[in-house]
């Protein structure tokens, strides 16, 4: 199961072998999955539902059920601004309270965004928060962002943590973090996240980041398909309503 970003795919998509499925981020998500679906029925596609404005449950506006996971895109500016106003958007927090979709909360850099993100994740234990903290690259903080992960209702994604020469992390700054990770919030809270499109995928591109996650020192043998494949298919994998089976 990977994470995918927005696109349209044009014909029969050519999936390469073990890919179960993928959470389809980006505007267009719903029709993406929706044409996924039509050429694998058994595979299982789940999309995020992206909120330009902040809504509550009742809202017209508030996202289908049938989204596992809802992204919740706000700037540095905006976000600093509502998490000062609980009022306006942490209704979406309570709607979501004891469900197994989750709330995708895109933190800015530094350790300012944690000390405000905790006061919510502690008021919200029983919602589910998935975060990225390692999109800002090895940027001051980003150990703060990881240890969110403490709480019994915060994950991660891998997303940006990538070794290559053309990444924020070098080899040796994402080797530290992944050994940051594993030591302080164990690999059960971290989701394996490429940030690739499928075509790209179905190339084999992703491989190289993927052999880096298998053949990493610090996982344990059990831990290396938690973070690739078990800890999304069980994010993916829920009980839905018979109108939401993809």
């Amino acid at each position: 199961c990977v994470l995918v970003p927005d696109g349209s795919p044009g014909g029969s998509p050519a999936l390469p072998d073990g890919f179960e499925g993928a959470l389809l981020m980006g505007p267009n998500a719903k029709g993406v999955r929706d044409e996924f679906h039509r050429w694998h029925p058994a595979r299982m596609w789940r999309h995020a539902e992206a909120l330009d404005r902040i809504v509550g449950e009742t809202h017209a506006a508030f996202p289908s059920r049938s989204a596992a996971l809802i992204d919740l895109t706000l700037s540095s500016e905006d976000f600093e601004l509502w998490i000062k106003s609980p009022a306006e958007w942490w209704p979406i927090c309570e709607s979501l309270r004891n469900a197994k979709r989750f709330l995708r909360v895109h933190l800015p850099a530094g350790v300012g965004a944690v000390s405000l993100f905790k006061q919510v994740v502690k008021r919200f234990r029983y919602t589910n928060f998935w975060i990225d903290p390692f999109v800002h690259g090895p940027s001051e903080g980003w150990q703060g962002h990881v240890r969110l992960a403490e709480y019994e209702n915060v994950w991660l994604s891998s997303l940006g943590l990538v070794p290559l020469p053309e990444s924020k992390w070098s080899e040796a700054s994402a080797t530290e973090a992944l050994n940051f990770v594993v030591g302080e919030v164990g690999a059960a809270k971290l989701v394996y996240a490429s940030g690739l499109h499928w075509d790209e995928i179905a190339a084999g591109k992703d491989r190289p980041l993927r052999e880096w996650f298998e053949q990493h020192a610090e996982f344990e043998d059990p831990e290396r398909p938690l973070v690739l494949s078990r800890n999304a298919t069980a994010f993916l994998h829920t009980p839905l309503e018979e109108e939401e089976i993809l």
